[in-house]
């Protein structure tokens, strides 16, 4: 296979790793969540916050999701240990309802591991639900790590998930590739020296991608195999 331009551009060959994140890149993930999130509001007898609502929120993990919410709501903070738990058991319950796979993941998956690319999963959704989500979508061994957000002692932005993975490797950073959807995946990026690839389908908390700087934004996974 002919080396797609940016990675010519970037690396002059196929990158020595490459990251993904999860949520709003690699799966639609927010109906499940969403439902989750109204799930808790409802035991509380607040308002339902709603898809719509709920993707402006998504992003910073799922602690921050519920602090979004229960201030939405106008609920005492003090009640986030009982929402969490009750968000985490629905969650758990309706993990792949109603979530998808985005157009040519599978693709773009492929292709690295056609090429010997390691891929590392970094996503900063509690790691519980990571391994059963890549399991149900038949992924888990397209990936050399699955890192949830309580993974290790930091997550996105913190350059710590990337670096794990590139030092395990010896892989160079300025060689390595973050895809995300999200100013937290660029400051990943941007903190570990990997390039960084965002998605406009995403959920990116109402922020202008094209204004950060990244190395590309693409419409679609399958631009960078072009």
């Amino acid at each position: 296979m002919k080396t797609p331009k940016y990675f010519s551009a970037w690396f002059d060959g196929w990158p020595e790793l490459v990251c993904l994140d999860l949520d709003g890149t690699l799966v639609d993930s927010v109906p499940d969540i969403a439902n989750a999130v109204d799930a808790f509001l409802a035991e509380f007898g607040a308002a339902l916050a709603g898809e719509e609502q709920v993707r402006a929120w998504v992003g910073f993990g799922s602690a921050k999701l519920i602090d979004q919410a229960l201030e939405w709501a106008s609920i005492d903070p003090s009640k986030h240990e009982e929402a969490y738990r009750i968000f985490l058991m629905h969650y758990r319950a309706h993990l792949t309802d109603k979530t998808t796979l985005y157009p040519n993941v599978k693709a773009l998956l492929k292709a690295f591991k056609h090429q010997g690319v390691p891929i590392a999963l970094i996503t900063n959704k509690p790691s519980v639900f990571v391994k059963p989500m890549m399991d149900y979508f038949e992924l888990t061994e397209q990936f050399g790590w699955l890192l949830g957000g309580d993974t290790l002692e930091e997550k996105k932005p913190s350059a710590m998930p990337l670096l794990h993975c590139s030092e395990s490797i010896e892989a160079l950073p300025e060689k390595c590739l973050m895809i995300g959807d999200s100013i937290t995946d660029f400051k990943a990026a941007n903190n570990a020296g990997f390039k960084c690839a965002l998605v406009t389908y995403g959920y990116h908390q109402g922020i202008d991608l094209t204004a950060l700087g990244a190395d590309a934004i693409i419409d679609d996974l399958a631009e960078l195999l072009v």
